[in-house]
């Protein structure tokens, strides 16, 4: 449901057409990532919104992708 209204949003460019406001998805995503490091790294994480980074530093290295075959992210 939300996926298609998404899309047709973008599509009209209207955004007034949004069931859920964008910044709604985007922190229930964040809130779903969190989730997903706090068992993967196996101990309890605490965010720091100011810094935007784990108060945990073996957790923050979840934060980014390990690129393979040496391909990097460009720096822009």
């Amino acid at each position: 449901m939300h996926t298609v209204n998404f899309i047709e949003a973008v599509k009209s460019r209207n955004l007034s057409k949004l069931a859920c406001p964008i910044q709604a998805g985007a922190h229930v995503a964040t809130v779903c990532q969190m989730g997903n490091i706090s068992y993967r790294s196996g101990s309890k994480v605490s965010w720091d919104v100011s810094k935007g980074r784990f108060n945990e530093d073996k957790t923050n290295a979840y934060l980014a992708a390990k690129y393979n075959n040496g391909y990097k992210m460009p720096k822009v």
